[in-house]
């Protein structure tokens, strides 16, 4: 079945270590889309930090945003969306703060957090982009957050926080790690994989007509739901047992050679 549909994880999997895109990458994608594949990026990050590589690629047909809780239209505009329920959000908050742990919200502008810390400024190191300090989080949650972000670098307390969170939590919310020192929580209709799944739907295509790159775990869902789900080289191992297809690293612009082969010169996975 042809690939119709191109849905891409952005750090370490589009994006290359120093978060650039290879001129390789975008003429992947330009040449894909020139023949009619649609063009969706799918990442962690808000339309805060992301809207300037979805204008890079320039011909990106949709962007999903905080992980599929923000799904957007090439132009910018909501699709749709699906924030974490409020009570919920208050009540994560509020076990942040009864225990110590650093808790990050994402609103439909930007993201913010009580204070600046060590955490924050390694977030902000990644993204590229310094956010809200509000003081108070319990407080200042007034409306639903579109997602948040626990961020801890000692890999110790992340387990810690991890069996903690799991039993309080993962039955009404979605928990995943992005990244070793990233614990996400969203909305359970939130996933990167549905988000995909209805994208297509709205194309008129078929889930066995769509290609997803990833290397996280909150890039799962999409890679097992996809036609042909491509993990990165640069993944762990447990990521890419999930693959039907490992891609070469980001480093190497792996997304385009894969494109490459499977798509524009039309090779069988």
């Amino acid at each position: 079945m042809a690939i119709k549909l191109i849905a891409f994880d952005m750090d370490d999997t589009l994006l290359m270590d120093d978060r650039t895109i290879g001129k390789r990458t975008l003429d992947a994608l330009r040449a894909a889309h020139a023949q009619g594949v649609k063009i969706v990026p799918a990442t962690g990050r808000g339309k805060h930090s992301m809207w300037k590589y979805v204008e890079q690629i320039g011909v990106a047909d949709a962007a999903i945003c905080t992980n599929g809780a923000q799904v957007y239209d090439g132009d910018g505009k909501t699709i749709f969306e699906n924030p974490v329920p409020l009570a919920a959000a208050q009540r994560v908050v509020r076990f942040a703060r009864e225990n110590g742990w650093y808790l990050q919200g994402y609103s439909a502008d930007d993201y913010f957090f009580e204070q600046e810390t060590e955490e924050t400024r390694l977030y902000a190191r990644l993204a590229g982009h310094m956010g809200q300090a509000v003081g108070d989080l319990e407080a200042y949650l007034r409306l639903p957050p579109y997602k948040l972000l626990f961020v801890q670098t000692d890999m110790e307390r992340m387990k810690r926080l991890k069996a903690a969170a799991a039993p309080l939590f993962g039955q009404e919310l979605c928990l995943f790690v992005s990244k070793p020192f990233y614990l996400e929580i969203t909305s359970p209709a939130a996933t990167k994989g549905k988000a995909v799944l209805k994208l297509a739907e709205r194309f008129g295509l078929l889930p066995g007509e769509t290609m997803c790159f990833g290397d996280s775990g909150n890039d799962l869902s999409m890679i097992d739901c996809a036609g042909v789900g491509v993990v990165m080289g640069n993944a762990a191992d447990e990521i890419k047992a999930h693959a039907d297809l490992i891609a070469p690293s980001n480093q190497d612009e792996g997304v385009a050679q894969v494109i490459e082969k499977y798509v524009l010169r039309g090779a069988t996975a």
